[in-house]
C-alpha cells in the first residue's frame, strides 16, 4: 500500500509540475512564432519552429515516461529463476560495445541466482549499471564493481563505481519519478531510478543508496532468495 500510495503521488508530481513545465514551453515557443517581430526573420522562425519540435518531443518522452512508470502497477510478471551472473555479464557486455572498454568492471563470480522477470530485472541492471558506468568515466581510472551479500529472506546486490559520488542527503528522493541522481550531471529524463525502484518493489524487493562526494557512489537492491 506504501509503495502504491507513492507512485500515485510520484505520478501526480510528474502530471503537476514536469509535463506542465514542458507543455508550458511549446506553447510559449509557439506563440513567438506568430509575434510580428520575427516576420521578414526566417532564421529566427526556423530556430523558433526547431525549439517547438525540441520541445514536442521532450513532452512526448516524458508522457511515455509516466505510462512506462504507470503499466509497472498492473503488468503480470514473468516469473522464473533467472541466472543474475549471465544477465549482469550480459548488460556489461553491451554497455561496452556501446561506450568502449575504458570503464574497468569487476563482477563477483558467484552472483545468486533470483526469482523474477527476466526483461523487468535485466532493465534494473541495465538503469544501475549505465549509470555506474557515465560517472565512473569522470575519474582517471574508472571502475565498476558488483557484489552481493546475503539478507534476511534473500540476497542484496550492489553497483559500486569511483565517480564523483553525490551528497547523502540526496538519497531520500531520488528514487522519485523524474528526479536526478546527482546534481553534477542533470542528464536524462530523471526516470531510471524510480523505474528500478518499482521494479524492484513489484518483485517484493528494495532498493538502496549510499555515497560521499568525491568518493564514488553504491547503488543496490534486495530480492527473496530462490525457493529451494
Amino acid at each position: 500500500m506504501e509503495s502504491a500510495e507513492r507512485t500515485l503521488r510520484d505520478i501526480s508530481h510528474a502530471l503537476a509540475h514536469d509535463l506542465r513545465t514542458s507543455l508550458r514551453h511549446v506553447a510559449s515557443y509557439a506563440q513567438l512564432l506568430g509575434d510580428p517581430a520575427y516576420v521578414g526573420e526566417p532564421e529566427q522562425v526556423g530556430r523558433l519552429s526547431l525549439k517547438v519540435l525540441e520541445s514536442s518531443r521532450q513532452l512526448r518522452d516524458l508522457m511515455d515516461s509516466v505510462s512506462d512508470f504507470a503499466r509497472l502497477q498492473v503488468e503480470e510478471l514473468q516469473w522464473q529463476t533467472v541466472d543474475t551472473q549471465a544477465l549482469a555479464r550480459s548488460v556489461i557486455e553491451a554497455l561496452s560495445e556501446q561506450n568502449g572498454p575504458a570503464v574497468v568492471v569487476e563482477v563477483a563470480p558467484d552472483l545468486p541466482a533470483v526469482q523474477g522477470d527476466p526483461e523487468l530485472l535485466r532493465r534494473v541492471w541495465q538503469e544501475l549499471l549505465a549509470n555506474a558506468w557515465r560517472h565512473a568515466a569522470s575519474h582517471a581510472h574508472p571502475c565498476i564493481r558488483i557484489t552481493h551479500e546475503p539478507v534476511p529472506g534473500g540476497h542484496a546486490y550492489w553497483v559500486h563505481d569511483n565517480g564523483e559520488g553525490f551528497n547523502p542527503d540526496a538519497v531520500g528522493w531520488m528514487f522519485g519519478l523524474f528526479q536526478r541522481e546527482r546534481s553534477v550531471n542533470r542528464s536524462g529524463a530523471g526516470v531510471g531510478l524510480a523505474m528500478v525502484r518499482r521494479i524492484i518493489e513489484c518483485h517484493g524487493g528494495r532498493v538502496s543508496a549510499t555515497a560521499c562526494p568525491g568518493d564514488g557512489a553504491t547503488f543496490g537492491f534486495s530480492l527473496p532468495a530462490v525457493a529451494g
